[in-house]
C-alpha cells in the first residue's frame, strides 16, 4: 500500500515498546529463526531492534522511534501494534484495531481514498 500511494501518502512507522522482548513474551517465529529480542534499556537499543524489524520486513518507509517513557504508545494505545491514518487536517481519521489480528487493510485503503478525494 505503501508503494501504491507513494508521494500522496507518506507512511511512517513508529517503533514502540518491544512486546515480544525474549525475557517477556517471547515470539515463537522469532525463536524458530534463531532471534532474540531484549527490551530495550537505551535510545540505541530501542534503535538497534527497529533496524532489525525494518530489515526483517523491508519496510519501506522511515521507523520513527517511541521515546523511553513510551510517550507514543501511551498515548495512542498501540501496543502491540496498531494502525492509524491521520488526514489533512492533522486529526486522526482512522483508527485501526489492534493488530496484528485486527489490522483490515481494506479499510484503511478505505479511509485513504476518502482522505484523497
Amino acid at each position: 500500500m505503501s508503494e501504491k500511494y507513494d508521494g500522496r501518502v507518506q507512511f511512517i512507522c513508529v517503533y514502540i515498546k518491544e512486546i515480544h522482548a525474549h525475557e517477556d513474551i517471547p515470539n515463537f517465529r522469532n525463536i524458530d529463526d534463531g532471534i532474540k529480542i531484549k527490551q530495550p534499556e537505551n535510545d540505541d537499543e530501542r534503535a538497534e531492534n527497529a533496524g532489525m524489524c525494518m530489515l526483517r520486513y523491508n519496510f519501506r518507509f522511515p521507523i520513527l522511534l517511541d521515546n523511553m517513557t513510551n510517550e507514543v504508545e501511551g498515548k495512542y494505545a498501540s501496543l502491540p501494534e496498531r494502525l492509524y491514518l491521520i488526514g489533512a487536517d492533522g486529526k486522526i481519521a482512522l483508527t485501526g484495531g489492534p493488530g496484528p489480528h485486527y489490522f483490515d487493510g481494506d479499510e484503511l485503503e478505505e479511509a485513504i481514498i476518502k482522505e484523497l478525494a
